[in-house]
């Protein structure tokens, strides 16, 4: 539980003890200085228990504590015979509650009522089965007391462990996110050592040869080395363009479906959210930039879902319609107030636009969570091959 929020409430149910035990002090007509002194005594022993000892209450010293409260309660209420000294005793039903066990707490709410009828049986002196009205109806509202405490104990349980599963979530996102980038300079890398690195190796071989040659003045031997060299390192720009190019136009790996379901496989075990996918089995081979497209969107919106919307589910289905490409992610996440593209949304936007596609991210109504939905035309796709 939030510790301010519990502070709050703390204020609040003493407050109401203060209250009450004035209001009992003055309406009853059984006023006495030891009654005075009982409440009196009970005021400090809770301020003293809540901000003197700071005693979290479920704990044994905790129970001693509300045990010997509910002591002085049934004391008072013997003294009293005031309603307003039932108080005590609900408000002694709720803290027990919301700290203890729902057995024990039933059993604890039994032995308030059971404090109330043997009090108010000794102070007014009520032979058994005689004015039964007394009685009865109140045990409706001591059990109303118990009922109302231990909803809100499971209220504020649901909230504690929905709050530490957006924790989790919200690490896993940036772990996710942290490794998508690594991933990104991994093959930046890899990309740039298979190209850059070999040309200039072959063209550092070959200038090498041609200095040796000429130190011994094999002059025809350099010309054809630099020749060489020329050619490789013109060979090396060509290579150097072709990567930057599937640098912009490819996603790591050259297999498009295996890719999808390793990138869904690998986010339901780094994140433990469930997803679900349908993908066609008809869809035909893709050009780089469609896969691209597909590819990057099914990441952002798994990030987006994860990071923003707290999602525990996704459904993701790919699929051939006619003469288009159909993408869906739904999420059963926390949907915005207002969509609002940020940088992530920016870039994908883009990319479909670059394809001819449509982009829609729309709210899940009646249910949660948001649906991103792209529709590419097909005909991008023949135009892509062509090229």
């Amino acid at each position: 539980m939030d510790a301010q929020f519990y502070k709050k409430i703390n204020l609040i149910l003493n407050m109401i003890v203060v209250v009450a035990t004035i209001t009992l002090l003055l309406h009853t007509t059984a006023f006495s200085l030891g009654l005075c002194l009982l409440a009196c005594a009970y005021i400090a022993v809770v301020l003293i228990r809540d901000y003197v000892f700071r005693i979290d209450l479920r704990y044994w010293a905790g129970t001693l504590f509300l045990f010997f409260q509910l002591a002085l309660a049934f004391v008072i209420s013997i003294l009293s015979a005031d309603f307003f000294a039932q108080v005590y005793l609900l408000i002694l039903i709720g803290e027990f509650t919301f700290h203890h066990s729902r057995n024990h707490s039933i059993f604890f709410t039994m032995l308030c009522y059971a404090c109330f009828v043997l009090s108010l049986w000794v102070s007014r002196q009520i032979p058994p089965y005689d004015n039964i009205y007394d009685f009865m109806p109140r045990v409706i509202e001591y059990f109303a007391i118990f009922g109302i405490s231990l909803l809100a104990k499971i209220a504020f349980q649901q909230k504690d462990q929905l709050a530490r599963d957006n924790e989790q979530l919200r690490i896993a996102s940036l772990e996710l996110e942290r490794k998508a980038k690594l991933q990104e300079r991994t093959r930046i890398a890899r990309e740039i050592h298979d190209s850059v690195g070999h040309t200039l190796t072959s063209a550092l071989a070959g200038l090498q040869t041609a200095a040796h040659a000429i130190r011994r003045n094999h002059y025809p031997l350099a010309q054809e080395m630099i020749d060489r060299t020329k050619a490789s390192i013109l060979s090396g720009l060509d290579d150097v363009r072709s990567s930057v190019h599937l640098l912009r136009e490819n996603i790591p790996g050259h297999l498009f479906i295996p890719d999808l379901t390793a990138l869904i496989d690998e986010t339901q075990k780094k994140t433990g959210v469930k997803i679900t996918y349908e993908i066609d089995a008809s869809m035909p081979e893709l050009p780089p930039m469609i896969e691209l497209t597909i590819y990057r969107a099914l990441q952002e919106g798994l990030t987006n879902g994860l990071r923003h919307g707290a999602s525990s589910k996704f459904h993701f289905k790919l699929s051939l319609r006619g003469s288009r490409i159909q993408f869906s992610l739904s999420d059963n996440g926390k949907a915005p107030l207002q969509i609002v593209y940020g940088f992530g949304l920016n870039a994908m936007e883009e990319r479909v636009t670059d394809v001819n596609g449509e982009l829609s991210i729309s709210k899940n109504r009646p249910a949660s969570g948001v649906t991103l939905e792209i529709t590419i035309p097909l005909q991008t796709i023949t135009t892509g091959r062509r090229e």
